[in-house]
């Protein structure tokens, strides 16, 4: 594996993915900056540090790129500046892991990937979406058995992402900031979907709410969305933090699909199957390598990324368009 040496933006989203690989390889991370002047970074120099980590600390990230001329940088500050970040290192040839939504956008979005095809007509450059849930040993195992044919051809899908409010950052208040429960946090679910089974999004009608939001301005607290397939087959996608406090862990996940030979669910980090052999729970297992460790051995040339820009770009366009329809009250098409 090559010796990266990676810069970090911010500390609000999960730069966590990166840390146990920075461990095992002992990538440097060569220095972090805020991405925005009230945003707190201590947490994420406090974990780096604890690694043996010196990074220099900038306060502006602009500033940190052009001198330290990392090879990766990991993008977590405030979503609604990660698309100007992603183009600011695309066109410097620098590889990002970034935080989802890519871009709070459907303009940002469009600007994102011009800068990811420029910089590759000019070199390579990887990117990676913060995707690190799908990687987990029971979603892991759900994708195998549904790739090797395990409920057949797909016909319907249901997924569910449910978080305790707690309390939020400031940022979450301001959805020009936060991009909204669809694009931060439905898109682990559209995640799912897009990347453990074939489903072709064709169109969406969806619905959101900022009632019980616990008075975080324009966070909405509740949002639903129904797929349309190719073929009449169809998908459902629910996120909330309607999950009460008392609840025994912070987040509930779910995926149930159903196919011609049989249906998979996912809950509580189990996985269980019904099909011509009966009911049965099966033992779960992990990817070979961890999200960030994919995409570094990308970078290095080692390997590729399952998880890949393609999928990046394409389930955050989902997520914004999906959003849109929340807002508009209509169904849209989806054309990727």
């Amino acid at each position: 594996m090559k010796d990266l040496k990676i810069a970090v933006i911010g500390g609000a989203g999960h730069y966590e993915y990166a840390l146990p690989s920075i461990k095992k390889y002992g990538f440097s991370v060569c220095a972090i900056a805020a991405g925005a002047e009230d945003e707190d970074i201590s947490r994420a120099l406090g974990d780096i540090s604890s690694l043996g980590q010196d990074p220099k600390i900038y306060t502006d990230w602009r500033e940190m790129i052009e001198k330290e001329k990392p090879d990766v940088v990991i993008i977590n500050s405030y979503m609604g500046y990660n698309a100007e970040m992603c183009v600011y290192a695309f066109e410097r040839g620098i590889s990002v892991f970034c935080e989802k939504p890519v871009s709070t956008t459907l303009e940002g979005l469009m600007k994102v990937r011009s800068a990811y095809d420029t910089a590759n007509a000019r070199g390579r450059v990887v990117c990676a979406g913060m995707f690190g849930i799908t990687y987990a040993p029971h979603f892991e195992t759900a994708r195998r058995f549904i790739a090797d044919g395990g409920v057949g051809d797909v016909r319907l899908i249901s997924a569910q992402k449910s978080y305790r409010l707690g309390k939020r950052e400031p940022f979450y208040s301001d959805r020009a900031l936060l991009g909204g429960l669809i694009p931060w946090v439905a898109i682990h679910a559209i995640d799912w979907i897009y990347a453990l089974t074939d489903f072709d999004f064709c169109a969406v009608t969806a619905a959101h709410s900022t009632v019980a939001n616990g008075g975080n301005g324009s966070l909405e607290a509740s949002a639903a969305m129904m797929f349309e397939g190719r073929g009449g087959t169809a998908a459902t996608v629910t996120a909330d933090y309607l999950r009460p406090n008392t609840a025994p862990s912070h987040d509930d996940d779910r995926l149930r699909v159903a196919g011609t030979k049989g249906i998979i669910e996912v809950r509580g980090g189990r996985v269980y199957v019904i099909d011509e052999k009966g009911e049965r729970e099966l033992q779960t297992f992990p990817p070979e390598h961890d999200i960030f460790e994919e995409f570094a051995l990308d970078v290095s040339g080692a390997g590729a990324c399952r998880s890949d820009a393609k999928e990046l770009f394409d389930v955050t366009e989902i997520a914004l368009i999906s959003r849109q329809s929340a807002d508009e009250g209509r169904k849209i098409g989806i054309s990727l």
